[in-house]
């Protein structure tokens, strides 16, 4: 996601439209390990709540049904909801799989 300033505030340049979810995914971020909600997501990241404000650029893993841990880094953050950015682009046919199951 790509972000530009307009003034005071930012205007985000979506690359891909987000699929709105309710899923409780479990996440580690450092030692610690919890339940979040998904709230949505793009083959390229994900919206979380669920957690205390994170730090931008920490590293969060979210465990996702049926796939391999997968590792984000916090590109925006506010008390309780987090915006991440997966290390690695979600494949189109793991992310339908997702979508038609959970979604």
């Amino acid at each position: 996601m790509e972000l530009e300033e307009t003034g005071s505030t930012f205007v985000s340049k979506r690359r891909e439209k987000r699929v709105g979810f309710e899923l409780p995914v479990r996440c580690k971020h450092g030692m610690m390990r919890s339940t979040v909600m998904l709230k949505d997501m793009t083959t390229r990241g994900a919206q979380i709540t669920g957690l205390e404000k994170l730090r931008i650029g920490e590293a969060v893993t979210l465990f996702l049904p049926s796939l391999a841990p997968q590792t984000a880094s916090v590109v925006w953050s506010e008390p309780v909801t987090a915006g991440l950015a997966f290390e690695w682009a979600l494949h189109d046919d793991a992310f339908a799989t997702l979508v038609a199951a959970f979604a």
